[in-house]
């Protein structure tokens, strides 16, 4: 064979394993473009659903503390006033303890917290390692603004929340009674109670049964709108009576400016 056909059919060979190699890629699947084949999965906690609206501002003017007041002192076995950061005081029994420079704070799966301060703590137990829970407390809050009874309403449904299971896999029975409309030293108040049954066990030392009442109310002073609440244990030793609790309400009045 002469050297020109052994050229001829060699390169015919070499363009025919090319055009082989060539085709190869494109009878495979298309690669994808980067990100194009990763699947995003669900989030194992669902995202926080709380509002993310900026508060309107504080009117000008509105006074406004960064700190609750001093402790109120008291003769032993009188009545603890406590006065609060948004223009109420409110009075604890003598055997309360009153921690009004602290607070207490729940924190739901979905983001949304509970936080209450210038509180008031009732019979306090050693529950579990060491721990101390108390049997009832008072405390307030505030709000910048809104409907006084949407703002109540939201805040006793936090009720599930707070005796909700560590994990938040098991949530207790919650029934919302009806609001009450009052007038608390000339200003216009809601009232709800919500009963808290069937509430799982957790380390906390649950109580059998318990109520969550709220009273939303003018503020005058760092929020537009105060919120007072009481969370009591129920069917325990000490337990507050219903009567105790609207003596915590009626003992609310507006703080002296002298």
């Amino acid at each position: 064979m002469g050297l020109g056909k052994i050229l001829v059919r060699l390169a015919a060979l070499i363009t025919l394993l090319f055009g082989f190699m060539w085709a190869i890629p494109q009878l495979a699947p298309q690669v994808p473009e980067p990100y194009e084949g990763v699947r995003a999965l669900p989030p194992v906690s669902p995202k926080p659903t709380g509002s993310t609206t900026v508060p309107p501002p504080l009117p000008r003017g509105f006074p406004s503390m960064e700190r609750p007041p001093p402790q109120i002192e008291v003769p032993d076995g009188q009545p603890q006033p406590i006065a609060t950061k948004f223009g109420w005081t409110y009075d604890i029994p003598a055997d309360w303890e009153n921690w009004n420079d602290g607070f207490s704070e729940w924190v739901g799966e979905d983001g949304s917290t509970a936080t209450y301060g210038a509180m008031g703590l009732h019979g306090r137990f050693d529950c579990a390692a060491g721990e101390f829970e108390s049997s009832a407390i008072s405390g307030m809050t505030g709000r910048r603004a809104g409907d006084l009874t949407v703002l109540a309403y939201r805040e006793v449904q936090k009720a599930s929340m707070i005796f909700t299971n560590e994990d938040g896999s098991l949530e207790p029975t919650v029934r919302i009674g009806d609001p009450k409309y009052l007038q608390i030293d000339g200003a216009p108040a809601v009232h709800y109670t919500a009963l808290v049954e069937d509430i799982p066990d957790s380390p906390y030392c649950p109580p059998p049964r318990a109520t969550f009442d709220v009273v939303t109310t003018t503020g005058f002073a760092t929020a537009e709108v105060a919120v007072f609440v009481v969370l009591a244990d129920r069917d325990v030793e000490n337990a507050l009576t219903d009567e105790d609790v609207e003596g915590l309400i009626s003992s609310l009045r507006k703080s002296s400016t002298e």
